[in-house]
């Protein structure tokens, strides 16, 4: 079990709902991860307390109204002069202990609005992402990249906006984890073509090399013109040239 698998994890550990084997990789993991284990353990804390909390039944239009409510008010605090809205981290506290709470409903046998609380819990993880994604702080948007890795049944926005990271972002590292970030859609057209695109214009011989991995890992061919012309390019980085020429040979084509 990888690290990005853990907070998947959490609230059926806690529950006790994890077969054998999940279990004790599990266990195996946060044993050998210090920042996983300090995770679990604060989740730890947070479940006992939730569990001596009495379980109502779910209200899904309430959770809405008052998420929806929230929402409004954090948009009307948003700084001005057509800066982006971004979430407080009372937000992403909120996503992890509704993550929680879902899992105690579970837990204790559910019901017909649990499928709705994941779907809440889920399209506010989204939403988290995307916030993170456009902080103005590297560290949050490499945070709001990684965490779209974990996300579940992510949808076109979270795309575009890994998309328009690879493009625009003036960090190199986010710019890197964008690309790993986007394998998980490598088969859709958008995303190849934009791959393609980027590799042509980038600057940073480092992003040049884990697009060129990209589009031999993809097998897409119709990379070979771009590839072509960065092998031939005297100018551009010599370990990118032979690090194209080789993209060229994988995709089993002349250079």
């Amino acid at each position: 079990m990888q690290c990005e698998e853990i907070p998947q994890r959490h609230a059926d550990y806690l529950a006790g709902t994890l077969s054998d084997t999940e279990r004790a990789a599990f266990q195996r993991h946060v044993a050998g991860c210090a920042a996983c284990q300090r995770e679990t353990e604060s989740l730890g804390g947070i479940w006992t307390t939730l569990e001596d909390i009495p379980a109502p039944e779910p209200d899904s239009r309430a959770m809405r109204a008052r998420f929806d409510a929230a929402l409004e008010r954090e948009q009307a605090s948003a700084r001005p002069a057509g800066r982006s809205f971004h979430w407080n981290y009372a937000m992403a506290a909120g996503v992890a202990a509704a993550a929680l709470i879902g899992g105690i409903f579970i837990g204790r046998g559910g019901s017909q609005d649990v499928t709705a609380l994941r779907g809440e819990v889920r399209d506010l993880k989204h939403m988290v992402a995307l916030s993170l994604m456009q902080q103005q702080s590297a560290s949050e948007r490499l945070k709001g990249v990684s965490w779209s890795n974990s996300l579940e049944g992510p949808g076109d926005e979270i795309v575009t906006a890994l998309l328009d990271t690879l493009k625009h972002d003036d960090n190199v590292n986010v710019r890197l984890a964008s690309i790993d970030a986007l394998r998980r859609f490598a088969e859709r057209t958008d995303v190849r073509r934009a791959a393609i695109d980027v590799l042509q214009t980038q600057p940073s011989p480092l992003v040049q090399m884990a697009l060129i991995d990209f589009v031999v890992e993809t097998q897409d061919r119709d990379a070979a013109g771009a590839l072509r012309r960065i092998s031939g390019d005297s100018e551009s980085d010599q370990t990118v040239r032979a690090r194209a020429a080789w993209g060229l040979e994988h995709l089993g084509v002349q250079s």
